[in-house]
């Protein structure tokens, strides 16, 4: 089974990329998903609770974004998890059959996964594009900035790839790339 990590930095349309994989019926792993469901189990929300005082995400992200050491305490509680939620998913994956999974992965090189996986796509555009995303998600320019600079440089990232989705234009522009490199995955 071809395993294909999908990463960027934040804002530069991995959802938008991993939807297109889902319809073309290729199997999908979501990281966010995986976090997003951690954040409801008891251990892990007492774990969480314990240390931000909150369980809502925004609370959170803004004390993160704020916080290196907050940060690092909150990937130590949820990195391994994570990660062994992914390996389930992967085994269930390759026990079905399934000939290829692309498993989006935010954090990849920061979290050093990426010798997981067989293939590695990296989705970027430019930072006032992604500034320009998260200000219409509701975050300052400040905020959006701490964020992205918490995160391993975009072509720092590029370097590591396989292959490489420039989504600075259109979202058709992106899919356009993606389908290609479908297609050289599928050959």
């Amino acid at each position: 089974m071809l395993r294909v990590a999908l990463t960027g930095g934040i804002a530069t349309g991995k959802t938008s990329l991993l939807e297109f994989f889902q319809s073309h019926s290729v199997s999908t792993i979501d990281a966010d998903a995986i976090v997003e469901q951690l954040y409801s189990k008891p251990k892990v929300g007492e774990k969480i609770l314990k240390l931000f005082h909150s369980l809502n995400r925004k609370e959170i992200a803004h004390q993160v974004f704020s916080s290196p050491k907050l940060k690092k305490e909150l990937e130590y509680i949820l990195h391994p998890l994570v990660l062994s939620e992914i390996q389930k998913k992967l085994l269930e994956f390759e026990k079905k059959g399934k000939t290829m999974v692309v498993v989006e992965l935010p954090l990849l090189f920061e979290a050093g996964l990426e010798q997981l996986f067989d293939k590695v796509i990296v989705v970027t555009c430019s930072k006032k594009k992604q500034i320009k995303r998260l200000v219409e998600l509701g975050l300052s320019e400040k905020q959006a900035l701490a964020r992205i600079e918490s995160q391993l440089p975009l072509n720092a990232k590029v370097k590591k790839a396989d292959f490489v989705i420039d989504n600075n234009e259109s979202l058709a522009s992106a899919l356009k790339q993606a389908e290609k490199i479908l297609s050289e995955l599928r050959a």
